[in-house]
């Protein structure tokens, strides 16, 4: 058995630091995760609910796909942000981005691809700081601007 195909149900992860995994939402039920996990891909098969509580997490490079989060306590540090209506917003920003002539070819480009890998998912966790080192702090403003969501209305 790996950690990949392990079954979890009323777990309490304390001072993990999980890297590189692909996690199934269907075989975590319950759990608490208090650490870091890095790179991790929490994967579900469209609409599968992701019962977890990240409130004292960090969440680097943490990927949701197929899962629904709306049973997901989120990590309450300032530097993770929740979306909700995310297909919508996504729907509206690639829209507004078609005709934004503010953008560079460049821009778009690397923002169509980012809003693209979203639109099938109607919640996320973001970890800002996460994305400010990756992309920079530009595109994390132009990014959630276009998706019109902040620390206020997200």
């Amino acid at each position: 058995m790996t950690l990949e195909n392990a079954m979890f149900i009323d777990c309490t992860f304390y001072k993990c630091r999980f890297n590189d995994r692909v996690l199934q939402a269907a075989n975590i039920v319950n759990c608490s995760f208090t650490g870091k996990l890095v790179d991790i891909t929490f994967e579900g098969n469209g609409k599968q609910k992701l019962i977890a509580n990240f409130e004292n997490c960090t969440l680097d490079g943490v990927r949701f796909t197929g899962c629904d989060l709306t049973a997901c306590i989120p990590p309450t540090s300032k530097n993770h942000l929740y979306v909700e209506k995310l297909t919508a917003r996504v729907k509206n920003a690639l829209e507004k981005i078609d005709v934004d002539p503010t953008l560079s070819d460049d821009d778009r480009k690397i923002l169509v691809r980012s809003l693209c890998k979203l639109e099938h998912m109607e919640q996320y966790i973001f970890n800002t700081a996460h994305m400010k080192k990756i992309h920079g702090a530009a595109f994390v403003e132009q990014f959630f601007s276009h998706l019109e969501c902040s620390k206020d209305n997200a």
